[in-house]
């Protein structure tokens, strides 16, 4: 009788730990803003771009010459958040993901802001943390 008492309340306790540490974990998650941001540092040469995600679709836009644009999001809960963008200049083309949560990518950016330039020989990313460029890619013909 003993052991099945035990049994019983090991039982219980472990339903209240996976029940409280769910919904803290989920509070941390719900908590998180990512924000991505697009540089145009193309001289004298606007670029054009359309950004998505799986969820989010962020439509075709235009960034004027040293101009800047940003958006945020809250990664998914229960998944993975993958946001990518086309970029055009001219006849140049690219395209690559600006944000994936869990990776590489992640810890470049240095923090929860990834800051992405357009130059004339590539993509830049900025590390927050280390105060650096990076080149992470080339523009494609």
């Amino acid at each position: 009788m003993d052991q099945m008492i035990r049994t019983q309340l090991y039982c219980f306790v472990f339903i209240l730990l996976l029940a409280f540490g769910q919904s803290t974990s989920l509070k941390l998650i719900d908590d998180i803003v990512i924000y991505v941001r697009i540089v145009n540092h193309l001289n004298k040469k606007p670029l054009t771009y359309h950004c998505k995600s799986a969820d989010d679709d962020l439509g075709l836009r235009t960034l004027q010459p040293n101009g800047q644009w940003e958006f945020h999001f809250r990664p998914a809960s229960f998944k993975i958040t993958d946001f990518y963008c086309y970029f055009f200049n001219g006849n140049l083309r690219a395209a690559f993901d600006v944000y994936v949560e869990d990776s590489r990518l992640e810890a470049n950016c240095g923090g929860d802001h990834c800051i992405w330039t357009a130059q004339r020989d590539g993509f830049y990313l900025y590390n927050m943390g280390t105060g650096q460029n990076m080149k992470m890619h080339n523009w494609n013909t």
